[in-house]
């Protein structure tokens, strides 16, 4: 779980310094299967999915039709790993999302560039801000952010996806929705923005959990088919969060947090060589939360998450 901070003022994000940033070109080969080879939990889930798109109902009619033109991704990965309580969590968690995109990436071929903001000098909301900044996505490519920490919202407040905690100081946070317009302006083909992080109200706590869950370390046969339909093929805007308004987002300490792990886990099963229906970011996104809330059945108030989608193909 994540521990929420109790914050004062509201203080837009600004540009400064800089922020550890990662680029690579690699190239797909020609086999038609890729490996994804990393650890993810063995559950199930096909249920009801408990989610709910919210206020957001802003179109897509800034992203452009450029599906000849070259894709490349970029990537933000937020994550304080050097919080007393949930570092070693949130490092699992940003390890296996830097692995898993440069996996696709070298799967379909294309250009990757990854912008890391881990604690302690560089995890502050002035190098977050240079990093959105910094980011000029072309008419055809995909931005992917996540953001791994603490979280909190105020008692009164109306938005209902969390501030996204960016140091111990009075100030430092930014609202997920902030995010989430900053980058949509970006004007990419496909905008991604995942926020795992507490939605409780300011000041309240609960301590992570320590769990036994069966993991798997096996190769995943993925389809480039699949891949390539949902990261090159598709075009939209995907908000999601971990909890809803009130709720606490889980970490193990054995295994990361629910929602960035589940996300991974449902990711390889949707592009799974083996299955034959059409790819949809829909259903990821929907049995993401789904899993996420029966992993956190055993914390005796599991969490909810949220989405918002808007997808065409």
């Amino acid at each position: 779980m994540r521990k929420c901070f109790t914050i004062i003022l509201l203080l837009c994000v600004t540009l400064a310094s800089y922020a550890q940033q990662e680029s690579l070109v690699p190239f797909a080969d020609n086999e038609q299967e890729a490996d994804l080879q990393y650890c993810y939990a063995i559950d199930e889930a096909d249920e009801e999915v408990m989610s709910r798109a919210t206020q957001y109902d802003n179109e897509i009619s800034n992203i452009s039709d450029a599906s000849d033109e070259p894709s490349k991704l970029w990537a933000i990965l937020v994550a304080d790993t050097y919080d007393r309580s949930i570092g070693d969590d949130d490092k699992l968690d940003n390890q296996m999302l830097n692995r898993e995109l440069k996996a696709i990436a070298n799967c379909l071929g294309i250009e990757i560039s990854i912008t890391n903001i881990l604690a302690n000098d560089a995890y502050n909301k002035r190098n977050l801000a240079n990093a959105i900044s910094r980011i000029n996505p072309g008419p055809n490519d995909i931005v992917f952010f996540c953001f791994n920490g603490h979280g909190f919202r105020w008692n009164n407040q109306k938005d209902m996806y969390p501030n996204i905690c960016m140091g111990s100081g009075n100030n430092n946070y930014v609202s997920t929705t902030d995010i989430y317009n900053a980058i949509k302006e970006k004007g990419a083909r496909l905008s991604i923005v995942f926020t795992d992080c507490c939605n409780s109200n300011s000041g309240s706590y609960r301590p992570r959990y320590t769990e036994n869950t069966l993991y798997s370390r096996a190769n995943v046969r993925a389809s480039k088919k699949r891949i390539r339909s949902l990261f090159l093929e598709s075009k939209g805007v995907l908000l999601a969060t971990a909890a809803k308004p009130g709720e606490y987002s889980w970490s193990f300490s054995s295994s990361g947090s629910a929602f960035t792990q589940s996300f991974i886990a449902q990711l390889r099963r949707e592009v799974s060589n083996d299955r034959t229906d059409d790819t949809s970011w829909q259903r990821l996104i929907d049995n993401t939360i789904e899993a996420a809330r029966k992993k956190t059945l055993v914390c005796k108030n599991s969490q909810h998450g949220m989405r918002y989608l808007k997808m065409s193909k």
